[in-house]
């Protein structure tokens, strides 16, 4: 074997690394779309082409919503697993991931690169990655510019617990005349305190390490480290970090 690929294929986006001797030789991602198996299909080539190796010579484990969907990988492992390896490599000695993705958020102990303790929030689109982009798009704001709004640090309360009436909600704020500002610093509260009610069931320990599409928001860490009351960092591998896993465990 010349390399070890894993392949994050999660809701919203799909994640792949290429790894060689410890070393990730090529990463590409791309949105999922509304075929898992298509786009893990791209992101295979591209990482093949990119490492100059051949499909022969590289052993692949996937992971995430749409694993099942491909049918070319050696070895499929659920994200938790993956999260938890991948998060091991990008910042030895973690001991806390906390994964906001596109359709769930989980908090994971571990010890060791392995899973010790986790919480996932699976059934409601509140407190996802997919709440604060439909709650952008609602703005009229694109990712990027929603993460500028965040920075001024203003908020007002969202009373919903739902993403439906939460939507409903964010409408009647702007026509109230709330500012886009206190709109964002509100909807990315309530991510967060969703966030933070999984991890109260387990032990948070530092160091903690955010992954997931979101992670890059400078924002959502500021407030995610005033709710823990701890110091959450984040890599630019972090959202990698499942296929990063992924592909350690091909080995």
């Amino acid at each position: 074997m010349k390399g070890l690929i894993g392949i994050d294929c999660g809701s919203a986006t799909c994640k792949g690394v290429l790894m060689g001797e410890n070393d990730i030789l090529s990463h590409s991602i791309k949105p999922t779309g509304w075929s898992p198996r298509s786009t893990a299909q791209e992101i295979l080539d591209e990482l093949i082409q990119k490492a100059g190796v051949e499909r022969e010579e590289v052993r692949i484990t996937a992971t995430g919503y749409g694993r099942v969907g491909i049918p070319f990988a050696d070895k499929v492992v659920t994200e938790i697993t993956c999260h938890a390896r991948g998060a091991q490599y990008i910042m030895p000695g973690v001991r806390t991931v906390i994964d906001i993705g596109g359709q769930d958020s989980k908090v994971i102990s571990v010890k060791d690169g392995k899973v010790s303790a986790f919480q996932m929030n699976d059934k409601c689109a509140a407190g996802t990655g997919r709440f604060v982009e439909m709650s952008a798009h609602r703005m009229g704001l694109d990712m990027s510019e929603f993460a500028e709004y965040l920075e001024a640090g203003e908020s007002c309360a969202l009373s919903s617990m739902c993403a439906v009436f939460a939507d409903s909600e964010i409408i009647s704020l702007l026509a109230a005349g709330k500012s886009r500002e206190e709109i964002a610093g509100g909807v990315m509260n309530s991510v967060v305190s969703r966030a933070s009610s999984l991890a109260a069931k387990i032990d948070i320990c530092a160091p903690v390490l955010l992954t997931g599409g979101l992670s890059q928001i400078k924002g959502l860490r500021d407030i995610l480290e005033k709710q823990l009351g701890c110091e959450v960092k984040a890599s630019e591998w972090s959202r990698y970090a499942g296929a990063i896993g992924a592909a350690l465990l091909s080995a």
